[in-house]
C-alpha cells in the first residue's frame, strides 16, 4: 500500500497515519485495492479501525495490543452469536 494512500485514508477517517499504517502491517485492518472513485474502506473495517482506535486511546496502550483484543473481541462476538442462534434453534 503506498504512503500517499494511507494518509489519503488517515485522513479521511480521522486517525493518525502511522497508526493506520501499523493497524495494516498487523493485520487488524485490511485496506483492498482502492476503487476508481477514491480511496473508500469497507464500512465493516471502517468499524473495526474506530473500535480499535478507541481501545487503544482508552486503554493508553500501543497498536499491537489493541489488534490482539479486538481480534479476541471479534471473535467472542460471533460466538455469542453463534450461541445465541443455537438457543433459537435455527
Amino acid at each position: 500500500m503506498t504512503s500517499e494512500r494511507l494518509l489519503m485514508l488517515a485522513t479521511l477517517m480521522e486517525v493518525e497515519s502511522g497508526f493506520l499504517e501499523e493497524c495494516v502491517r498487523y493485520g487488524a485492518v485490511r485496506l483492498d485495492e482502492p476503487p476508481e472513485s477514491g480511496p473508500a474502506i469497507a464500512p465493516s473495517q471502517a468499524a473495526r479501525l474506530r473500535r480499535l482506535q478507541r481501545l487503544c486511546r482508552g486503554l493508553e496502550i500501543d497498536a499491537f495490543a489493541g489488534c490482539i483484543i479486538v481480534d479476541l473481541l471479534d471473535r467472542m462476538d460471533e460466538l455469542q452469536a453463534e450461541l445465541q442462534r443455537r438457543q433459537r434453534g435455527d
